[in-house]
């Protein structure tokens, strides 16, 4: 049998090591994006790199199993929450001592908790971003438009979001007006925003430039249609999310049922609840509950999530 202990410390080196890849796979590709940039596409994209091809696929297998983005700017520095990932997996191993399962499967059931709650961690301030940035998206094709309007170039629009909009759609067009600085086209300069946060209307307003630029027409009036869309885009997202607000609260008060029934039977008779923690039998039963709540929560997080997507 594994010591307790070894597993601990593998598993805290393992997390160790992926906090620096991702460290440093984060800088380099700030470093590509500064590179592709500055030089032109067919120019950057003639630049093969030996290092990057061999560690390209690694990094990204990482950062799948991770659920981790580079591009966007997490409110936790992702050593943050990879921490918690291994403080998830100490706490297994704490409850084991008290418990005594077998220590095998203790680790398995340990090293997918802590992925678990690493890729719930960067998912859900990937969607708390994302989300902010969809909703800010109509007030900025907005500006756009009476910029347009004005007859000022569309430029100058990008430069008043980067200064006036809020976060975070102030630092993407912070990130657009340093690339149109250096020479990128508008619409391309929009597509970044797009491959970065996967926001897809990002990916239509810069078709909608690009169309728009290079064969002309009226630009305010299709960017006036288009912010109309995605406002209505907006209002229907808000009202799928109002009309599941009822499954949600019932799937939290289904997930928090066990922990406050369980904690008025152990006021009232301790030693029935004793006996899942010092029986064979009742750690089965325990197991088996706590691995029933969780997956019931899972279930109905994905399902809510799956149909009230656009």
């Amino acid at each position: 049998m594994i010591p307790t202990s070894v597993i601990l410390i593998v598993l805290a080196l393992l997390m160790c090591a992926a906090c620096t890849s991702l460290w440093l796979d984060a800088r380099q590709r700030r470093v590509d994006r500064q590179l592709a940039a500055a030089l032109p596409t067919s120019q950057s994209a003639g630049l093969p790199s030996i290092r990057r091809s061999e560690t390209g696929a690694r990094s990204h297998f990482l950062h799948r199993l991770a659920s981790y983005r580079p591009q966007i700017p997490y409110a936790l520095h992702p050593a943050y929450v990879l921490l918690m990932g291994v403080m998830t997996a100490a706490a297994i191993f704490y409850a084991n001592s008290l418990l005594g399962f077998s220590s095998f499967y203790v680790s398995i059931v340990a090293g997918g908790a802590s992925i678990m709650v690493v890729r719930g961690l960067f998912g859900w301030q990937q969607r708390r971003y994302v989300d902010k940035l969809f909703r800010q998206l109509p007030d900025a094709i907005q500006l756009v438009t009476s910029t347009v309007r004005s007859g000022l170039p569309v430029q100058e629009a990008f430069r008043t979001i980067a200064r006036e909009m809020p976060q975070p759609t102030a630092g993407q067009f912070a990130i657009v007006c340093n690339e149109l600085n250096l020479g990128r086209p508008a619409e391309e300069a929009i597509e970044g925003i797009y491959r970065r946060t996967q926001v897809a209307e990002y990916g239509i307003f810069a078709v909608t430039l690009a169309v728009q630029l290079k064969s002309g027409g009226s630009l305010a009036e299709t960017l006036q249609t288009l912010g109309e869309t995605v406002r209505q885009r907006v209002a229907l997202a808000a009202r799928a999310k109002a009309l599941a607000g009822e499954v949600i609260f019932s799937s939290r008060a289904l997930s928090c049922a066990p922990l406050i029934i369980g904690g008025i039977l152990y006021t009232i008779s301790p030693q029935s609840v004793d006996m899942l923690f010092h029986d064979s039998t009742g750690n089965m039963l325990l197991a088996y509950a706590t691995g029933s709540v969780l997956a019931g929560h899972f279930v109905i997080r994905w399902m809510i999530r799956r149909e009230t997507a656009l």
